[in-house]
């Protein structure tokens, strides 16, 4: 049995293509203005045990997962077989990027909202924080860079429009202000 963060991070594994695109709308020239890329996977719920506080759920690939969802899992009551689970998983954006003479981090700032009670059980996460890192390579094309970071990973990060990729290439030290955030959400059928 998983605890619910593993229920996240399953349905994350389970999205195969992008499915969804948005883009946030800003004033003109603002940085924050950004194209997001969106992929979302759909789950059923197959069994409900109320006592013990699990949800199995089945994937469109068939396979079965059990999940403990905690009492900070509000609304339970409201979940039934047979109801869909949604999860939408945003791409991480980097809304700027600057050579690294940026002020120094304000550390990683995150945001949790959940349904309100008696409302249908779902929750929206989203986590921006600053990274220092050096440029590995500049896609101008698909509007990406790959940096490798301070812990090592060597991520590619969509970029905001407002950035001029042109002044970027392999080697520069940059700051990137990067967004990850993730909604889950139970639908009637």
């Amino acid at each position: 049995m998983a605890a619910i963060p593993a229920l996240m991070l399953a349905f994350t594994g389970y999205a195969q293509s992008p499915t969804a695109s948005a883009k946030a709308k800003g004033k003109p020239g603002v940085e924050g203005a950004i194209e997001v890329g969106a992929v979302t996977a759909t789950s059923k719920v197959t069994k409900i045990d109320p006592s013990k506080r699990t949800v199995t759920l089945t994937n469109e690939a068939g396979e079965t997962n059990t999940y403990e969802l905690g009492k900070n899992v509000r609304n339970f009551d409201q979940i039934k077989v047979g109801d869909q689970v949604k999860a939408t998983l945003l791409e991480s954006v980097a809304v700027t990027v600057s050579k690294s003479n940026a002020a120094p981090d304000a550390g990683a700032r995150g945001v949790v909202a959940v349904a309100p009670k008696g409302a249908m059980p779902g929750v929206v996460m989203a986590k921006t924080r600053q990274i220092t890192a050096k440029i590995v390579s500049v896609d101008t094309q698909a509007r990406t860079v790959t940096v490798e970071g301070p812990m090592g990973g060597k991520p590619t990060i969509k970029v905001g429009p407002n950035v001029n990729l042109g002044e970027l290439q392999a080697g520069d030290d940059v700051t990137l202000r990067v967004t990850d955030a993730l909604a889950i959400r139970v639908e009637k059928p």
